[in-house]
């Protein structure tokens, strides 16, 4: 394992082992809270992100003061909305929509972010390691999270990043994740007062209504009779949250580093 043959050689090399511990929210915080440095980096391992971003960064971020760098995919001086080479047509769309909403759902002071959903940041951890700890697990992205829980109290700037095609790995997007990312935006955009999970139920609550009303709709104006309707229309909404439960993080969870 190269990480632990780097760590052997070099004693600022440092290899986190997590058992029984999963997610990149989790592993990102448990990463950071070990850091003993003034200064720490996150930044993806797949090739993506390049890592010629650090130096300026870092530099905006001693030049300005601030506690915080984004590394922005859309950086502001960009002009007119480009391609970007690490992203699909689909994904870029969806991304800039997500930013869209973030940048809503946030304290208005982190308002002029082009990206908060990035996956790039480098902090500050004197000022940054309280939030630190408060952020929720359960998160899409941590970043967003971490805003999120600091209420406005952050210095932030952006540096633009050259967002690169993946070089190893899958990409972790799907449809739980995207759930996941709606509840972390409701729970924020309502000031972090209703519960994740009560938000969590509700959107499911409110999915089977409108499951079982079309099918029920549906099976009515074909001269089914009201019970049959009914029964299958039940049938159906609890496959889909059987199958919705099955696609949640916790049962996808394994392993993590």
């Amino acid at each position: 394992m190269a990480p632990l043959q780097l760590g052997r050689e070099d004693p600022g090399v440092h290899l986190l082992l997590r058992c029984d511990r999963s997610g990149l929210s989790s592993a990102i915080r448990d990463g950071l809270l070990l850091a003993s440095g003034e200064l720490a980096a996150v930044m993806d391992a797949d090739g993506q992100h390049d890592p010629d971003v650090i130096h300026t960064a870092v530099t905006l971020l001693e030049q300005q003061g601030l506690d915080l760098v984004v590394g922005s995919r859309f950086p502001a001086d960009a002009g007119r909305p480009r391609r970007i080479a690490g992203l699909s047509a689909k994904r870029q769309s969806g991304s800039e929509g997500a930013n869209w909403l973030a940048r809503r759902s946030l304290p208005p002071v982190y308002g002029g972010l082009n990206d908060p959903m990035s996956g790039f940041m480098v902090l500050r951890l004197a000022t940054t390691r309280a939030a630190i700890r408060r952020v929720n697990l359960a998160g899409f992205k941590f970043l967003y999270e971490l805003l999120s829980v600091s209420k406005g109290t952050f210095k932030v700037g952006e540096a633009p990043l050259n967002f690169r095609p993946r070089q190893a790995g899958n990409s972790k997007l799907d449809q739980a994740v995207i759930r996941d990312w709606l509840v972390a935006l409701l729970h924020t955009a309502t000031g972090r007062i209703l519960p994740r999970r009560a938000i969590s139920f509700g959107l499911v609550g409110m999915a089977g209504m409108a499951i079982h009303a079309s099918i029920f709709f549906i099976l009515r104006i074909t001269d089914w009779s009201f019970l049959s309707s009914q029964i299958v229309a039940v049938v159906m909404v609890q496959a889909a949250t059987i199958w919705s439960t099955i696609c949640s993080p916790s049962a996808r969870a394994g392993y993590g580093v």
